[in-house]
């Protein structure tokens, strides 16, 4: 009930603000008198419904119209429904959104600046003709960020070779460079101990951290810092000898006691009933009562289940 009366409220706004734009040369749309004759506005087919942009970056999203004459044109975003621009002006505080227009054009465009993840969703272009006239646009804002591909902790022995790869995801395009560091301090390039490799791979940045005769003094936190992109981090451990024999017992007695703690435990009857209950048939004759005579077999099966367990 809440979202119709708020639906509705934005129905109003944009047919006040609209009637606006009849008569404020600011938001008309194309000069020219409507008549009976004028052919009715549509949104082209060519526009997109769906946009992708970057954090940071400026995106616009279109909204193609054919044959608009007196009508105006509206943005609004969907999951407030909030009126962000009609006709050419701009109806929200938040100074990043912007309407844009060309004279001679067919397209409106909503301009957003410096755009967030949390700018993303759907927004909605609107024409004010009865009934509305829209079209529904899912923006989608990636973020640059990287990922080193080994995870966020690794283990190593003393002497061991230390190779990590990092990838620079979801950038408009490649880091103009890309630096390693080593408990916030760079790490040295080209010495006999560490390699560090930058290359380009489908539009996309990788690099690589070589570091031979891994020490613990080698152990601690290593971060992979693009230039264009979050960086991501990993925690290496180089392991001592006596680290590493420890460590090893450790994962033994945990896969043992895995192995015990899944190991299935039957419960089945012990033979002393099914022994009993022969002992009283031979007593009485051969004569049991009927319920005992049916649970006889359920016991015998138990007990056969038993021993071949």
């Amino acid at each position: 009930m809440v979202g119709e009366c708020r639906a509705l409220g934005v129905v109003v706004v944009v047919t006040v603000l609209a009637h606006l734009a009849d008569s404020d040369p600011g938001l008309e749309s194309s000069g020219g008198n409507m008549s009976e004759l004028d052919p009715e506005p549509s949104i082209d087919p060519s526009t997109p419904r769906r946009v992708r942009a970057f954090a940071g970056t400026t995106v616009f999203m279109p909204c193609i119209v054919n044959n608009l004459g007196q009508r105006s044109v509206s943005w609004v975003r969907h999951h407030d429904i909030h009126v962000l621009t009609v006709g050419r002006f701009t109806f929200t505080s938040d100074g990043r959104f912007e309407a844009h227009h060309d004279d001679g054009s067919n397209e409106w465009l909503l301009r957003l600046r410096s755009p967030a993840i949390s700018d993303s969703g759907i927004y909605e272009c609107q024409i004010n003709t009865k009934p509305t006239i829209t079209h529904l646009t899912t923006l989608h804002v990636l973020e640059p960020h990287a990922v080193v591909t080994a995870g966020r902790e690794l283990f190593l022995d003393t002497g061991s070779t230390l190779r990590l790869t990092c990838r620079v995801r979801d950038a408009p395009a490649p880091a103009e460079h890309l630096l390693w560091y080593h408990e916030k301090k760079e790490t040295r390039k080209g010495t006999e101990e560490v390699e560090v490799s930058v290359w380009e791979e489908k539009h996309s940045t990788i690099s690589s951290l070589t570091l031979r005769d891994a020490q613990v003094d080698d152990s601690g936190l290593y971060t992979c810092s693009p230039s264009n992109a979050k960086p991501a981090s990993i925690m290496v451990h180089v392991l001592s000898g006596e680290q590493s024999a420890a460590m090893q017992t450790s994962a033994a007695s945990r896969c043992v006691l895995c192995r015990a703690s899944r190991t299935p435990t039957h419960v089945y009857p012990t033979p002393l009933p099914c022994l009993l209950l022969l002992l009283a048939s031979f007593l009485l004759g051969g004569r049991l009562p009927m319920f005992v005579l049916f649970l006889l077999p359920v016991v015998t099966l138990g007990v056969f289940m038993q021993l071949a367990s």
